[in-house]
């Protein structure tokens, strides 16, 4: 295959890049995500080559259907994967986000690592596996859910699921505004406002950075306990545009929650563009475990 198509459906932003096997980049695209977001990247995508599609999509996912069904945190709730791609008569993959981001980290990076985790920040909090050489997916596709891992059963905050004292309830991009209000008694309209005025030295701001650090602590520990990963990549918008802070703050938190030997942690690969790539990489060499859905080996 000459080129691929790798597709990231983000509950914000959908992108597609045309990716080369080395995993370079050779055009792209950005859309805000609609309620049938692969029907608005098809339209824009109409005159590119690409030899396959591979897709990395927020879940929850039923990847026997190709539909995300009943997530939290997109304009709709529900809505196809693949079939608004059927009219390019291209072999299709689709997985999870972070399944894409770290199969895409494990091709195109790490390829001699066998046990490795990838974990996204960003609207939401996700998280995929490679587990002894195996990508793990779950029975739908969704085993990686980890950003609603409970890590508060006492907590009365809701995360936009449902469910009570989830992870992403605490530390993801969606809740952060509402959640420093609660802490520090003022509003902001985004998160970058609050690590502004943590780096300013405001005490209610730093107050609630403390905290959101201790609970993403608390939930990569969870995420460790796991998989038990010899190498844990960070990546997602919220994280990504923080790493000052992480990479300083999250390997001392880290070790206070950890109940397994502490795996390396590193900044994703690819940036933003690391759910698209991981997508590619799915199209270029797809693994043994998505092909137990009906996807086809390309």
């Amino acid at each position: 295959m000459r080129a691929v198509l790798g597709i990231d459906v983000g509950a914000t932003w959908t992108r597609a890049l045309l990716v080369d096997r080395d995993g370079r980049v050779l055009d792209r695209v950005k859309v805000r995500t609609s309620d049938n977001p692969l029907r608005d990247i098809a339209e824009r995508v109409a005159g590119w080559n690409f030899d396959a599609v591979g897709i990395g999509s927020i879940g929850p996912l039923d990847l026997r259907s190709g539909w995300v069904e009943g997530t939290p945190n997109a304009p709709s709730r529900r809505f196809p994967l693949v079939e608004p791609l059927r009219r390019f008569g291209k072999p299709i993959v689709a997985a999870n986000d972070c399944v894409a981001a770290v199969w895409g980290e494990h091709v195109f990076r790490y390829a001699g690592i066998r046990n490795m985790v990838y974990v996204t920040v960003s609207t939401g909090v996700g998280a995929g596996a490679i587990i002894n050489g195996t990508l793990l997916l779950g029975k739908d596709g969704n085993a990686h859910e980890l950003g609603h891992a409970v890590i508060d059963f006492r907590a009365r905050r809701r995360c936009r699921c449902g469910g009570r004292g989830h992870l992403e309830a605490f530390v993801g991009g969606a809740n952060i505004c509402d959640v420093y209000r609660e802490v520090a008694g003022e509003s902001v309209r985004e998160p970058a406002e609050i690590f502004e005025r943590y780096r300013r030295g405001i005490e209610a701001a730093e107050r609630f950075v403390d905290l959101w650090l201790d609970a993403l602590a608390a939930g990569l520990a969870t995420v460790a306990a796991a998989y038990d990963p010899e190498l844990m990549i960070i990546g997602g918008a919220v994280a990504l545009g923080n790493w000052d802070l992480l990479s300083r703050e999250l390997p001392r938190r880290l070790r206070e929650y950890l109940s397994v030997r502490e795996p390396a942690i590193v900044r994703a690969s690819f940036g933003d563009d690391e759910v698209a790539v991981g997508a590619a990489a799915l199209a270029y060499k797809t693994p043994e475990s998505l092909q137990e859905f009906g996807y086809p080996r390309l």
